[in-house]
């Protein structure tokens, strides 16, 4: 579908509005007049002769998140007939100033990067602490440029959280980025006299594809860690996400940190494909299954690495011993909060039959209590919005044609195709069934009834997402339980809210995502190691001729290194002697003779 693309300010205090298409797989923007455009080929001149490529044949959709039906393609002429038609000049040249301002953008970050890695981790830090002294003055003007009309949901969600990462970087990031000399306790004998130091070093240049559900605390948490390490940042926004971001990028400029250190690019997906074909340094996505696929494709050919945080299909556990109402609780936020646009939120419960029914019985009551909340769905719902529903809605039906039993929610075919208004609970729902390992965008359970834990672990198993998971049930056995589960992140007696601690890493498993954001893990994702190996000055015995005696003086060595205790060792000293003797015999009798 056609959207308008907000580029970001160059030089000019309002953002330039300039619609452009996406290639073939992917459709988050649009065109000038109304005829697509295709993705434009890497040269100007291949864009002034009219050829039409993709970059790589690597276009991807970038700003949904999870559970979104797939687009249909866009192409030019009729596939069918075999015809190929040309865009119109304007759409070419509206398509070649995207290519020059990304490629101008990567230059200057590239260049910014080199200064600013040169400054200290001290006066990096005193920007951050200057930002983030600056966003606490007036949190709400920050908030009120996100698309969420709850600004207190958007304050606890997005701005707290934020600032929070931001101090935890001011006052750990030295430690964490600091060089590490390495213990000698477990250097071999025979390497005695070798140090080893780690040191953490910048990146480069690290381009954050920023989804559209949280758009100012992932990409931003994202891009203060990768600053902070010494690198420079490009940001694509998510479709209609650039205001908030643009405001973030303006408050870090006014406060001392250089311009072209962190830039935003367009919001077009063209736009990040282009910065990848620009060699970027990284790449860091939050974003859908589907999309993460698509941009490790694009990635295939260059050695960039990458970070993605990917769809969920999240598990909530019960143990035999959770408490009801505190799990319900949980449940009715967790579907609820933004409007279950989550990757963490609940999609599938284990629990037993007992577990279950009270469980059930409890959701529905509370959930009655908050129809204005579920009744939101298809009112001022943008287009991705509307797409998550339907695609929710699908599996709904599946679920309940299969024998699931749809409790709360309902599928509205107003539209003429099903849509899911309110919160929808099934019942009776098995691994297998679809609706139990998709990554959908939209406030749906799953109740799956086990017998037992173990169980419980198992039909987990069958959902091919990993990316974080809940447990309710007495202190010591969720401890122990937490550590069977196949997910990034385990929760213990809440949901969510515990993972906005700045010390918490976040990341997933399977198709869930790979690599980790946030905490110390993930600003050390932001760097590159370097080690440095410094050897004994004297006593190289690996520079000398080699001699007839050498494989009994390796012998010997493993043999006494290698013992299955001290006292083993011991014994082997005085072939190691006798064995360096004769080694050492042959050296004096060579130099003799020469």
């Amino acid at each position: 579908m056609m959207e308008p693309v907000v580029l970001p300010p160059i030089g000019v205090s309002e953002p330039v509005r300039l619609r452009l298409h996406v290639s073939d797989s992917f459709d988050d923007s649009a065109t000038a007049n109304s005829a697509p455009v295709k993705t434009p080929a890497p040269g100007a001149a291949a864009l002034a002769e009219g050829a039409v490529s993709d970059f790589g044949g690597s276009a991807f959709k970038v700003d949904s998140r999870e559970g979104e039906a797939p687009a249909e393609p866009t192409t030019w002429g009729n596939a069918r007939l075999g015809r190929s038609l040309a865009p119109p000049s304007s759409q070419l040249h509206a398509t070649a100033l995207l290519a020059d301002m990304v490629r101008d953008q990567v230059r200057a970050a590239r260049m910014a990067q080199a200064g600013w890695s040169n400054q200290s981790l001290k006066q990096r830090l005193k920007i951050f602490t200057s930002l983030r002294q600056m966003i606490a003055a007036d949190p709400r003007s920050l908030a009120l440029k996100v698309n969420r009309t709850n600004v207190a949901e958007t304050l606890a969600a997005e701005v707290l959280p934020l600032l929070d990462a931001c101090r935890f970087l001011e006052s750990e990031a030295t430690r964490i980025l600091a060089e590490k000399h390495v213990g000698n306790r477990a250097r071999p004998m025979w390497l005695w006299g070798t140090s080893v130091v780690l040191r953490p070093e910048p990146i480069g240049v690290v381009l954050i594809i920023g989804p559209s559900n949280y758009p100012l605390l992932l990409p931003g948490i994202q891009a203060l860690q990768a600053i902070a390490a010494g690198n420079s940042v490009l940001i694509k926004p998510a479709a209609d996400c650039s205001n908030v971001l643009s405001l973030l990028v303006q408050m870090a400029t006014s406060v001392g940190m250089p311009s072209d250190v962190i830039q935003l690019l367009p919001e077009s997906s063209e736009a990040a494909t282009i910065a990848i074909q620009q060699h970027v340094d990284k790449v860091v996505l939050t974003g859908s299954a589907t999309t993460g696929q698509a941009v490790s494709r694009a990635l295939a050919d260059s050695p960039t690495a990458s970070v993605m945080e990917l769809s969920g299909c999240d598990a909530v556990f019960v143990l035999d011993d959770a408490d009801p109402e505190l799990v319900s609780d949980c449940l009715v936020f967790g579907l609820t909060l933004n409007a279950s646009r989550t990757c963490m939120a609940p999609r599938r419960v284990f629990a037993n039959d007992q577990l279950a029914d009270e469980i059930l019985k409890l959701l529905k009551s509370k959930l009655s209590q908050r129809q204005h909340e579920k009744a939101a769905p298809g009112q001022n719902a943008n287009l991705s919005d509307i797409r998550a529903l339907r695609f929710a809605a699908s599996k709904i039906q599946d679920a309940v044609s299969s024998g699931a039993k749809l409790l709360t929610g309902e599928l509205n075919t107003g539209s003429g195709q099903p849509e899911l208004r309110g919160v929808a609970i099934l019942d009776y729902v098995t691994a297998d069934l679809s609706v139990a390992q998709s990554d959908l965008f939209a406030p749906v359970l799953s109740m799956i009834r086990v017998p037992s834990e173990n169980q419980a672990l198992l039909e987990n198993a069958k959902c091919p997402y990993a990316l974080s998971a809940t447990v309710f049930g007495s202190p010591q056995r969720c401890q122990q339980f937490a550590r069977r589960i196949d997910a990034g992140c385990v929760v213990i007696n809440d949901m969510i809210v515990p993972t906005a601690d700045p010390r918490v890493p976040f990341g997933g498993r399977g198709l869930s995502g790979h690599g980790l954001t946030r905490g110390e893990a993930g600003l050390l994702e932001m760097t590159q190691m370097k080690t440095i190996v410094a050897s004994r000055r004297w006593f190289k015995p690996h520079l000398q001729s080699p001699t007839p005696a050498d494989t009994d003086v390796l012998e010997q060595l493993i043999r006494l290194e290698h013992a299955k205790s001290p006292l083993h060792s011991l014994k082997c000293v005085p072939g190691m002697i006798k064995a360096t003797l004769v080694q050492m015999k042959f050296r004096r009798d060579r130099k003799a003779l020469t």
